[in-house]
């Protein structure tokens, strides 16, 4: 019964709409991450952290309203907004902390390399 009150369309407009929740999201879980220094979900530290919450935040709403075309053509209501949304936000929370885990691996792997550089005997 309660899928049945959810109407997805024909269009690519909910695809768009979780592409745009899915970054925005990313963009302020990165803000709140660079805010309070939580080294799970940084992907980028200090104030390159806020500029990448920016980039990504506002960079999402562009991309969404330059590419869906049909924006204006009634599509989408509550229930799909916010199932997308809802969905958004799940898939977001496992990807910030995988991408900061990779990031943290290069990262560590880089220091290492350069350490060991720095100790190698010239000759």
């Amino acid at each position: 019964m309660l899928f049945d009150l959810l109407h997805f369309g024909d269009g690519p407009q909910a695809v768009h709409y979780f592409f745009l929740c899915l970054v925005a999201i990313l963009g302020i879980i990165q803000g709140v991450a660079a805010r309070y220094a939580r080294r799970d979900l940084i992907w980028m530290e200090g104030q390159v952290g806020y500029g990448l919450c920016a980039l990504l935040v506002a960079g999402s709403f562009v991309w969404f309203f330059v590419t869906d075309e049909d924006i204006f053509i009634p599509g989408l209501a509550g229930g799909e907004l916010f199932s997308i949304f809802v969905a958004a936000f799940i898939a977001a929370v496992p990807v910030t902390r995988i991408v900061a885990f990779a990031l943290a691996r290069v990262r560590a792997f880089a220091s290492v390399q350069i350490t060991a550089r720095k100790k190698e005997p010239l000759g």
